[in-house]
């Protein structure tokens, strides 16, 4: 087993954990909050002009039931079987390859930036 101190990624333990807050943002979000009110106002007056563009105004209609309803969720149903065996193996066999361009690609840019010598693995 190597002997060097780990060096980034997850580890055990480490991070803030659930359910403390953020110290960095709780005070924004507290002076934000105060014009909760107020933003949703300008909601209202930009969906009710009806001289502004259709679009500002679905905009603005949407972001009202956003706020009241909640965001709609998005569901996207798979069948496993749609992607007979033949089919897979070529698509993986694409992955493969496309991968390894750009591996390569990524070589010839750190090569041409000095950060990687000719004899250097990659």
């Amino acid at each position: 087993m190597d002997s060097k101190p780990k060096h980034g990624g997850r580890r055990p333990g480490s991070g803030r954990k659930k359910g403390t807050p953020n110290k960095a943002t709780i005070d924004l979000k507290g002076k934000a909050g105060e014009y909760s009110d107020e933003a949703l106002e300008v909601f209202v007056e930009i969906m009710r002009d009806t001289e502004a563009p259709a679009a500002v105004r679905l905009q603005a209609a949407d972001k009202l039931l956003d706020r009241s309803h909640g965001r709609p969720t998005a569901s996207v149903e798979v069948q496993s079987s749609a992607i007979d065996p033949d089919m897979m193996k070529k698509l993986k066999t694409l992955f493969v390859d496309r991968m390894a361009l750009a591996r390569e690609r990524q070589r010839k840019v750190l090569l041409e930036r000095g950060l990687l010598g000719e004899d250097d693995p990659y």
